[in-house]
């Protein structure tokens, strides 16, 4: 976009995120700055630090709501699925976030943020971490909960972050990745035994 916009009253904070995340989008987080996102959002270069301490802050912020969309997405998934399809459901949801949001998705990840200087922003990243581990932990009993929803987050973050990015385009066109998506988290699934949900 790169245009100013006027903010509602009251909303400046909300239009400091969303500039973030487009120049975030466009630049990388290393091509952020606070003053771009003030000039986008219409305002005074001093204007965000009403809201905000410095551009990881802002960063911060940001990722957090992301985390949070995030969150809610798994809310939705269905239960009482085989192992296989919940694994491929989760994959699946994770990529949709990712190519509905790619500005979020990417804040999300960005690299340079002190996660430890924002605990809200960890703890919501935390949140969807123990989404996940409630979400297998009926179909793996007595596994390592922890990783394997590690795991699954990291085999879906790669197809997500390939998606995002065009890597494969030229190889498999924009159609396939769900289905790479679906089948690698089936893959993954098959690895591990699972208990059925009610099962003994």
């Amino acid at each position: 976009m790169g245009q100013g916009r006027p903010y509602h009253h009251g909303d400046l904070r909300n239009a400091l995120i969303d500039a973030t995340m487009e120049l975030v989008r466009e630049r990388g987080a290393r091509g952020f700055s606070v003053s771009e996102a003030a000039r986008r959002a219409g305002v005074s270069i001093s204007a965000p630090y009403r809201h905000f301490a410095d551009r990881d802050s802002m960063l911060a912020a940001a990722a957090m709501l992301g985390f949070r969309e995030l969150e809610a997405r798994f809310d939705t998934l269905l239960a009482g699925q085989s192992f296989g399809d919940h694994a491929a459901q989760i994959a699946v949801s994770y990529l949709r976030f990712a190519l509905e949001y790619p500005a979020r998705f990417e804040v999300m990840f960005a690299p340079g943020i002190d996660r430890l200087r924002h605990p809200e922003m960890l703890g919501q990243a935390e949140r969807v971490q123990q989404r996940l581990e409630d979400t297998l932990a009926p179909y793996l009993d007595g596994e390592p909960l922890a990783e394997r929803a590690a795991q699954l987050w990291a085999l879906a973050h790669g197809v997500a972050t390939l998606a995002v990015e065009g890597a494969l385009q030229h190889f498999i066109g924009d159609q396939h990745y769900e289905r790479i998506a679906e089948n690698a988290a089936r893959a993954w699934s098959a690895g591990v035994q699972p208990t059925p949900p009610g099962g003994t």
